[in-house]
Order: structure tokens, then C-alpha cells, then sequence
């Protein structure tokens, strides 16, 4: 038996309605259903079957209060030196990400509340992508004495060179997970555009049908990815908004591309900011809505109060987009981390193998994905290998 799992970050269902992909390849053709958050909430879920509430792990940055190191609370009390710090922390960022520095996020919160804050350690060029408290895919091939294999490719990767290592990797392996964040970088980028984003596209199909080759008997393939992508249409700055309340005294807010989490310091502060955005082009979410998406935590970690963007509306500026030219335009054409249920959220759940089921065409939960794959598991014992 040989499983590949692909896994497309951001390969949104309706580039599938717009454009033939691999017609009368795959055995079974199903939209997913995305878990509200960023890719850094839904890996987890895909590659553990469990929502945030059991993985712990919702959005990257989560409340974590700390004492703050003297000599930031001097740069904080200095009127002459808090502006130009919080721009050179941002320089150093963007050179820090780069470089692939695992402190670099760390920088783009401004220092007077970087101590309110933690971020979960995410790399998403190992498997999993951040410790879990439950198991995972590779836990899973293990148990069951499968040779598990990860590998992320990089954007835009070399296709023929991924293709020429598929036969020494089958042959040593028996269960390959394929991380391939191109269309979700390009996405951010050029649009949900299906046109421009052909080439990525293209890339994935040719490696799938390269890949389906050369695995011979007993072969599974899945394709799959975590959310669709959403072309803005209009940005909301809830900086301006809230200007009649002190940051950082009066509340706190982390505010993400498309959500906000809000934590008060008192009930009548967090009424008086609620009617002021009462008009705002998103929902704070019930208590119903957090646990419908899995994100009912125990604990006000993720925020007391969760705002959620209307679909194509981005809040900025932001801790994930920041800057200190309020004019300055969000950089990316495109996004996502809406309502689970907006049309433009579904990604893709893509099957070929015995026990795939044309008849399947009901949207795949992004949490169903593990049960799929440890069930092929399941069907087999691997030859001189057994327990």
C-alpha cells in the first residue's frame, strides 16, 4: 500500500468551478468544509481530525500577559524613542521572516503590549507544524508500522526534480505527506484569480498524475487543502474607530486580517466599544458560534470577545499587516479566515484510490481528512512488517 497526501494550501473549490482540473482523474470530487481561523488553526485540525478546542491551537497568537523587560518600559516612557523603535522592529521583521528566524513574528506587535502576547511556535516545514496534545498523521502511520514521510516545497518548486525522487521515496516509504504552499502565497498575491494562478495549478496536477504512475498496485492518493481564498473588496480601520479608548488600559485588542480579539478592563467598557461598533462590516460571535466552530475554550486566552470580518472585508491596519501610514493600502489582493460557511471558504477534498466513492459530493469537514486517511491505513499490514 502507498498513500500520498497532498496537501495545497489555500486550493479553493471554486477554482474547480471556474476550470477543468484533472478531468476524470480523481474517483471522488468533494468541496471542504474549512474551521474558522488561518492555516495555522486548520493543519492542525487536518492533520489530527480534532477541532482547536482539543489541538489548543486557534490562532497563532494567543493572550499570555508577562512583566515587561525594563528596558522596554524605558523605550515605552520615551516619547522620542517608542515610534522610531516599533518602525525598526518592523524593518527587522521583515528581514527576520525572511531569513526564516523562528522569533521573527515576535517583532510586528509594537513593543508597549509585545508582553501581552504569546504565538504559538509554527513551522510549517516540519510535520506537524507546532507540538499537539493529540495524535497526529505521523503518530498514526507509526503505530500501524507504516514508513511515514513529510516534505514542504517550496513555492514555485522544481517539478521535475520532485518527480525524479517520487521512486526512492516509494520505495522507502509508505505513507508521503506533501506540503505545497504555492497557491495560497500566489493567492495572497495576484487574487483568487484561477487564471493567474494556472501555472500552480498545473503544477499540482502533473505532480499528482507523475505520482498516481508510479505507485503501483493498492494506491491512494488524496488531494486536499484548507480554505478557499477571497478577493477583498474593502478594508476597516478599527484603530481609528476606537481611538476614544486607551489601548492597552482600557482594553486590549489583537487585531488579525480578518478578526479582532478583544479583552476589557471593565463589563462597561467592553458594552460602550460593542455599541461603538455596532456598524462595523463584521459579527461578534455567541457563545453558540464559538462552540458550532470549535473554539469554545475554557479560558479567555483567544479573546473575551471574537469579531469576525464580513466576507471580503479586512481589518486594517494590523498586527499582521501593521503599519504607520494609515493611507497605505492592505498589500494583498486576496485573503482568507471567514465564516466557514462563506462560498468563497471551501477548499478541496480530491480522491483516488479503492474506497473512493463517486457518489460522495457533501462538503468533507477539514477534520474528516485524518479518518479518511488512518482508515487506508487500516486496510493493510505492510509486507515484512508485520507486528
Amino acid at each position: 500500500m502507498k498513500l500520498i497526501l497532498y496537501f495545497s494550501d489555500a486550493f479553493a473549490w471554486k477554482y474547480l468551478q471556474e476550470t477543468e482540473f484533472m478531468p476524470g482523474f480523481w474517483d471522488e470530487r468533494r468541496p471542504l468544509e474549512t474551521v474558522l481561523g488561518y492555516s495555522s488553526t486548520i493543519l492542525p485540525c487536518l492533520v489530527t481530525g480534532q477541532p482547536p478546542q482539543r489541538t489548543g491551537v486557534w490562532t497563532e497568537y494567543f493572550r499570555k500577559d508577562r512583566p515587561q523587560h525594563p528596558l522596554a518600559a524605558a523605550i515605552v516612557r520615551s516619547r522620542l524613542l517608542l515610534t522610531p523603535v516599533n518602525l525598526a522592529r518592523l524593518v527587522l521583521f521583515r528581514f527576520a521572516r525572511k531569513a526564516g528566524h523562528p522569533a521573527a513574528h515576535k517583532l510586528r506587535i509594537p513593543l508597549q503590549f509585545a508582553h501581552f502576547f504569546a504565538r504559538h511556535d509554527m513551522d510549517y516545514r516540519k510535520f506537524p507544524p507546532v507540538d499537539l496534545p493529540v495524535p497526529d498523521l505521523g503518530t498514526a502511520a507509526r503505530e500501524r508500522d507504516l514508513r511515514f514521510f513529510f516534505r514542504y516545497l517550496d513555492h514555485g518548486y522544481d517539478l521535475g526534480a520532485q518527480v525524479r525522487d517520487l521512486d526512492s521515496l516509494l520505495a522507502a516509504n509508505d505513507v508521503l505527506f506533501y506540503y505545497d504552499p504555492s497557491v495560497d502565497g500566489h493567492g495572497h498575491h495576484a487574487g483568487a484569480d484561477v487564471r493567474r494562478l494556472q501555472p500552480d495549478l498545473d503544477r499540482v496536477a502533473e505532480f499528482c498524475s507523475a505520482a498516481w504512475d508510479r505507485m503501483g498496485d493498492d494506491a491512494h492518493l488524496l488531494l486536499f487543502s484548507d480554505h478557499g481564498m477571497t478577493d477583498i473588496q474593502r478594508s476597516y480601520d478599527l484603530f481609528a474607530r476606537l481611538r476614544p479608548w486607551r489601548l492597552g488600559h482600557d482594553y486590549l485588542v489583537f487585531v488579525d486580517s480578518t478578526f479582532a480579539r478583544f479583552w476589557y478592563s471593565t463589563p462597561l467598557v467592553r458594552e460602550a466599544i460593542r455599541a461603538r461598533l455596532a456598524d462595523v462590516p463584521g459579527t461578534f460571535l455567541t457563545r453558540e458560534d464559538e462552540e458550532r466552530y470549535g473554539i469554545a475554550f475554557d479560558d479567555d486566552r483567544y479573546g473575551q470577545d471574537i469579531l469576525v470580518a464580513d466576507e471580503a472585508v479586512v481589518f486594517h491596519p494590523s498586527y499582521i499587516s501593521p503599519t504607520f501610514f494609515r493611507t497605505k493600502e492592505y498589500p494583498d489582493r486576496a485573503t482568507h479566515g471567514y465564516r466557514p460557511e462563506c462560498p468563497s471558504a471551501y477548499g478541496i477534498f480530491l480522491r483516488r484510490g479503492v474506497g473512493a466513492d463517486p457518489s460522495r459530493t457533501s462538503a468533507m469537514p477539514a477534520t474528516g481528512v485524518f479518518g479518511v486517511a488512518t482508515s487506508i491505513m487500516d486496510s493493510v499490514v505492510p509486507q515484512g512488517r508485520r507486528r
